[in-house]
């Protein structure tokens, strides 16, 4: 199913209707308050193959979420200002279908069941391979909501 998604957006390149082609892409949204490592995860996932956002903050993520419906969030839990666990718990009201995958340097048993309990698909440390980051995000969006690792 994924390599015929990626036919259908190369056929729509190939003939000149990028829109077309963008809609078809699994849309990201990088939530890390840390500018290089949002943007260097950001521009990794874009060579991969998804549509990505940036959002540095909470209350910007937030914003995000309500305006565009995003496939999979990559949320850093150590958030300043708004946390990410609250982002998280805010994000199931909006859209509740959106899958999750918390990233932390700080991810303890504790802080890993509740992200779970709140509706995350996966929770990740930092700092974390790259590919499997894009391995994790892929697994969201082929199952949907589910067990965190």
């Amino acid at each position: 199913m994924a390599h015929l998604l990626l036919i259908y957006i190369s056929m729509a390149w190939a003939i000149g209707c990028p829109t077309i082609a963008l809609w078809l892409m699994d849309r990201v949204l990088v939530v890390d308050d840390n500018r290089d490592l949002g943007e260097l995860t950001s521009e990794i996932l874009v060579e991969k193959g998804f549509k990505v956002n940036i959002a540095f903050d909470g209350e910007t993520a937030l914003k995000r979420i309500k305006q565009e419906p995003y496939d999979v969030m990559i949320l850093d839990y150590g958030l300043s200002g708004i946390s990410g666990l609250i982002v998280l718990k805010k994000t199931q009201q909006i859209r509740p279908n959106l899958r999750t995958i918390m990233i932390s340097a700080f991810g303890d048993a504790s802080t890993r069941l509740r992200a779970k309990e709140l509706g995350a698909y996966a929770f990740i440390d930092k700092p974390f391979n790259i590919d499997g980051l894009v391995k994790v995000a892929r697994k969201a969006l082929k199952k949907g909501k589910g067990g965190i690792d």
